[in-house]
């Protein structure tokens, strides 16, 4: 039965991965597309397999050489994995690509857990074998393992919103010193700081316990520090201590732009969102004069184009930007010239 049951995993899985690359084929005709909308609508697993191929295709670039009638697939690329798989008129290269998206950039298996990373600019969507979704923000990285009846997620670095599937099994986050369980369909970002985690709850509830070394033997109800988080709250915790607020959907939304590869800035200071936009690039933001680092700004702006951040500073306020000798972008003040008479 088991057997049975990973054969079936299989195809539906290489399915996925043909349609992934089919429909980034520019001769993929209108017929291809609704017989793709019907076969994705047929089923949960077929959705959700197909999510998971199509992020495996967009950040492997090295797959766009094997559309059909480009060039011929790379064979040392190909060399560890050969699947048999059905040859469609279209199919040519595509068993490549199915076989390659097991291999995905970031994604490694160990100590009974599978680890999956995102580099410097980079998002990724990963959609779990019990369909809860884990959406991977700029460097960052989490380590999932399924053991004990529990569903156990620990963000290693960096953010990451988690979709809790419905399931038995508890849905447990683990972050800094902060372990989280969220009801199913719960909906929940998490973001790792340098003096602990920050969570917010756009959808469900979370109960966040905040110093889990310090409760052996304790039963839950017995604890002090335990939160329950509802949506619309944002918690902070850290080794001082736990703190909770509410939030606004639109702020929210601002925190969450970079799922659209966005940064919302409402009122942050310069130096805040040089920070922000440093995560996302390897092109360093500096401010080389501290005098203009509480200028407040506003708008959206692109996660990895630093540079038109930095004209849009540059205009809007008295700072000049140059190029430092490490390849940094450094930001200072501008000479105003005087008004004469």
């Amino acid at each position: 039965m088991e057997r049975e049951t990973g054969s079936r995993r299989e195809a539906v899985r290489q399915a996925a991965a043909l349609w992934v690359v089919r429909l980034d084929d520019p001769s993929c005709s209108a017929a291809d597309r609704a017989a793709f909308e019907a076969w994705r609508d047929d089923s949960h697993e077929h959705e959700a397999a197909y999510e998971r191929e199509a992020a495996a295709w967009a950040r492997l670039e090295r797959l766009r050489a094997l559309r059909p009638g480009v060039e011929r697939p790379d064979r040392d690329l190909l060399a560890e994995r050969r699947p048999s798989v059905a040859r469609a008129p279209w199919a040519r290269g595509m068993a490549a690509a199915a076989a390659i998206a097991l291999v995905v950039a970031g994604t490694m298996t160990f100590d009974g857990g599978t680890a999956y990373a995102t580099a410097i600019g980079e998002r990724r969507v990963v959609v779990l074998s019990d369909n809860s979704r884990i959406e991977l923000n700029t460097d960052s990285k989490v380590v999932v393992r399924y053991r004990k009846g529990v569903r156990e997620v620990k963000l290693i670095k960096g953010e990451a919103v988690f979709e809790a599937a419905k399931d038995v099994r508890p849905f447990v986050i683990k972050a800094a010193d902060a372990v989280m369980q969220a009801d199913s369909s719960t909906e929940m970002a998490v973001r790792l700081r340098s003096d602990g985690a920050a969570v917010t709850v756009k959808r469900g509830a979370v109960d966040l316990d905040a110093t889990p070394g310090e409760h052996k033997g304790e039963r839950k109800d017995e604890r002090k520090d335990d939160l329950r988080l509802t949506a619309g709250v944002t918690a902070i915790y850290s080794s001082a201590g736990s703190r909770s607020r509410a939030v606004s959907d639109s702020e929210i939304d601002r925190a969450l732009a970079w799922r659209q590869g966005a940064i919302a800035l409402n009122g942050q200071s310069l130096e805040q969102a040089v920070a922000e936009f440093n995560r996302y690039n390897r092109q360093q933001i500096r401010i080389a004069d501290p005098s203009i680092s509480g200028l407040r700004l506003a708008g959206y702006f692109q996660t990895t184009e630093p540079n038109s951040f930095v004209s849009a500073v540059t205009s809007a306020f008295p700072v000049r930007a140059a190029a430092g000798s490490d390849g940094a972008i450094r930001l200072s003040r501008r000479a105003v010239p005087e008004k004469i008479g």
